[in-house]
């Protein structure tokens, strides 16, 4: 992650370049930060009304996901 720039910014700007909804673990890899940490700060994006997201599950097995996407 670039230095000094708050963690809710960096998440908006690579959901603003994405075509399409990112995962918890997407944004935390491609932002270089922690799961939780990139958890934290969805929801509380989430709470102020900057993302949205869900809850998706696989077809096969027990996995879960969260996929955000910006409010439009």
């Amino acid at each position: 992650m670039a230095q000094n720039i708050p963690v809710g910014e960096v998440i908006v700007k690579l959901l603003r370049e994405s075509k399409t909804p990112l995962s918890t673990y997407e944004l935390a890899k491609k932002a270089k930060i922690s799961w939780s940490t990139a958890n934290t700060h969805c929801y509380k994006l989430k709470d102020v009304g900057t993302i949205d997201g869900k809850l998706e599950t696989a077809e096969i097995g027990a996995s879960k996901k969260m996929l955000w996407w910006l409010k439009k």
